[in-house]
């Protein structure tokens, strides 16, 4: 007996496949140790990333912000990030846990805000710790059905993380609450435009002057700073992890001139470009 596909079967599961690739090449498991080495400028200042990201604080105390509100943290907690969300984090002492970057597919029903969970229980903190350990190690095993195993693993962190924010109490949403979040969005989806504060505020309808005051309660920060951040950021992950002249990234990041871009980049990080990307090589 044999079995016959046609062509658009076959075309399917080619798709699966590379799916599934895709997935295992966009996952990483790390120390927080080595995410923090990893960070090509100061973990806190304002960034985002283009996939969601999650960090399992397991000793240590810090802070982070999430949508343009700072938040305390502990031992034992779940720190989700989703794409194009702004934030920042600063551990204290020496910090253990670990860092996940998550691949951005639809599938995997990642939430789409940020959360902070704190896990109660042993049992539940042995549960999270597990599954982590099981992708790192499933991340490493390059044999048969790996990328099954990974897409399956990622599923059940989703899956847990969806069980633990449905324990949360819910928040309820102020409306300045609902501008910075929505001004972490904008930010962090339009950083490269170019915009200035005053046109990134008329998109939310406020004033820059209410946004200013919003983020200064906020954060202690003025939302100009948080801007600010986000593009030398940008810069900061161009010049340390490509080779594109810095002409062309003081473009791309919507500056009038590299001159401009290098005074403004030199204000922040005490080097210029040419500098930074010498001493990261």
């Amino acid at each position: 007996m044999s079995f016959e596909f046609d062509g658009t079967e076959l075309a399917h599961r080619t798709e699966a496949s590379r799916g599934l690739e895709y997935v295992t090449q966009n996952t990483v498991v790390a120390s927080m140790l080595t995410a923090q080495r990893r960070e090509t400028w100061r973990s806190d200042t304002a960034q985002s990333f283009d996939h969601p990201v999650l960090f399992w604080i397991t000793r240590g105390q810090g802070r982070f912000m999430l949508d343009c509100k700072m938040r305390g943290i502990g031992a034992n907690t779940v720190i989700y990030i989703p794409k194009d969300a702004l934030f920042s984090y600063e551990m204290f002492a020496q910090p253990q846990g670990m860092f996940v970057r998550l691949p951005d597919m639809a599938e995997f029903r990642f939430p789409d805000q940020p959360a902070l969970i704190k896990v109660p229980g042993m049992q539940a903190q042995a549960e999270f710790t597990a599954m982590i350990d099981a992708l790192s190690r499933e991340l490493g095993n390059v044999s048969t059905g790996q990328h099954r195993a990974v897409h399956a693993q990622i599923m059940m962190i989703s899956v847990w993380l969806d069980r633990m924010r449905d324990q949360q109490p819910a928040a309820k949403l102020r409306k300045s609450d609902r501008v910075l979040r929505n001004f972490s969005r904008v930010v962090s989806i339009g950083h490269r435009d170019g915009k200035s504060l005053g046109e990134f505020a008329a998109d939310l309808k406020v004033t820059p002057t209410h946004l200013t005051r919003l983020t200064q309660s906020a954060v202690g920060k003025p939302a100009s700073a948080l801007l600010q951040e986000r593009v030398i950021h940008a810069a900061c992950d161009a010049l340390a992890t490509t080779d594109r002249p810095i002409q062309a990234i003081a473009q791309e990041l919507g500056f009038s001139s590299p001159a401009y871009f290098t005074r403004a980049f030199h204000n922040h990080t005490g080097q210029s470009p040419s500098a930074f990307r010498k001493a990261r090589k």
